[in-house]
Order: structure tokens, then sequence, then C-alpha cells
């Protein structure tokens, strides 16, 4: 029996300095999905309005926008299967990703959630990033490196000036930053060193840990970890970061939904529609 898909492409906003990769890895997933006894209907976020989803068996999405999210969301509560879960988009604020990884046992970096205008905590030790926890970074400044009291305060009063109301200020790790990438329920797992790669940044942040030094870790335990990281979020399609230790040991400072797989495009494609088909052969 044909199976009905909608596949919605994200919002350039939200793709800072990756419009044409975000738009590459969603072609190729659409691509792949059209092949067989699938009838793929495409539109993009930027346009997308109300629309009666029970037409389909299955959507998948890069949507990052809260109106679309909403409306997929009650389309979950309808028994529709949308990958990345709405859901979990919206209810995964980077306060909520924070609490749920101290929860599960995921390694992550000290952390501390506050507001910008009331900043309750003195015991603030430096170096340390800063974050917004409302959105993913969508401009310069709303993931930043702060590193006296001074720089401090000055973000404080930047993110305050941008109505943003929440941030967290989670500490500094020395160490070899590692990019990777997966899709849950998959054998696929990309993990590479974004210093060394094609040298794209979307806000330069990367050159922060400096040029790896290859500190030997386990590549499997973190697919591990990173696969538990989406399956107790609900992000089937992933990508983040990690800073591995000199010792070995990681933690995963950056977790995201659906990321451009700009340096394993082919193989990602593919494990992605390998995991929607497994999916559509359940509904």
């Amino acid at each position: 029996m044909k199976k009905h898909i909608l596949a919605i492409s994200r919002a350039t906003k939200f793709s800072p300095h990756s419009v044409e990769r975000d738009e590459a890895i969603f072609a190729a997933v659409c691509n792949r999905m059209s092949r067989g006894n699938n009838d793929v209907s495409v539109i993009s976020e930027d346009l997308y309005i109300t629309a009666d989803l029970s037409d389909f068996d299955l959507v998948f999405s890069m949507a990052r926008g809260r109106d679309v999210l909403q409306e997929l969301a009650q389309a979950e509560d309808c028994g529709l299967h949308v990958v990345n879960s709405a859901h979990s988009i919206l209810k995964m604020s980077r306060a909520d990703m924070i609490a749920t990884f101290q929860q599960e046992g995921i390694p992550h970096p000290a952390a501390q959630v506050g507001s910008p205008t009331d900043w309750k905590d003195s015991s603030i030790k430096f170096p340390l990033w800063l974050k917004r926890t409302d959105a993913c970074a969508q401009q310069q400044g709303d993931v930043r490196k702060v590193s006296t009291p001074i720089e401090f305060q000055q973000a404080l009063e930047d993110f305050a000036k941008q109505g943003i109301q929440q941030i967290v200020a989670e500490e500094h790790i020395e160490g070899d930053l590692v990019k990777f990438y997966g899709v849950e329920g998959t054998d696929f797992f990309f993990a590479t060193y974004p210093a060394e790669a094609d040298g794209f940044s979307k806000f330069g942040l990367e050159r922060e840990n400096g040029m790896p030094r290859h500190f030997a870790y386990d590549q499997a335990g973190l697919k591990q970890t990173a696969d538990k990281a989406a399956r107790v979020t609900g992000l089937t399609i992933y990508g983040g970061d990690a800073v591995v230790r000199e010792d070995g040991s990681y933690a995963i400072i950056d977790f995201n939904d659906w990321p451009s797989f700009s340096s394993c495009r082919k193989q990602a494609a593919k494990a992605i529609a390998n995991r929607l088909n497994q999916i559509l052969q359940t509904l």
C-alpha cells in the first residue's frame, strides 16, 4: 500500500549560515523517500499553513518554528508519527535538556540556569559559556565564552536587552572538540574534529578549544551515549558536540535536532531514510 508522507523543510531564519547545507540534506532524504512505494509531499516551513495532516502516514520535519511545531504536536496527539517529534522539540529547551541529561546520567558540563536580569549565584568560575535556553543559536552572541566578571556582566546585559529571560552558565571543559552526527535506531554514527574538517563554522566558536590533540577515546561509547541522549530527548535524528578530555572521558556540550550533516550527507541521508522506512513498516 502506498504511504503518504509530508516533508517540511526548515525556515531560513533557523539556518544561520547553513541554508544551503540544510536544504541539501533535506533534499537528499526527500529523494530517497520518494523511491519505492512512497508518495512524498514537500513544503517549506516558511510557507506552511494549517493543513489536514490526517491525509499522511508520516511527517518528517526540520521545522523549528513554534506555530508549526504546535500543530504537528497536536497531530501527534491524534496518532500521527512525526520525526523528529514536535513534542520533543517544543519541550527540550537547553534548561530542560540539562535537567534530563543530569537525571539520565549523560555526561555533561556542570551548569547553572538563571535570569540575566537577576543572576543569583555569585560563585561563578571562569572561563564559562553563556547560552540562551529558549532556542537554538540563531545569531552571533546567542552562545558566548566569557573569561572575566566584567565580560560576564556585559553578556548578562546583552541577553537582557534582547528580551531573553533565561540563560545557562556552563563550565568550559578543556580538551578536543568532537562534532558528531547520528540516527538513533541505526548503526550510523559519524564523528569528526571540526577544527580539522572543511573549515565551516556557523559562528567560529569551535576554535575556542584549539586544534585537537587526538586524545584517545571510546567512539563506540560516545555513540551509545549519544543514542541514549536521542532516546531520552525524543530527537531521533541528531547532531551534537562533545569535548574529549586528556584522560579519554568526554562530556556532551551540545545536542541538536536534525543538523545539516554536511560532512557526511550521503551516509546520513541513507540512514535517515532507512529509519523512516522502518517506522513506516510499523504503522
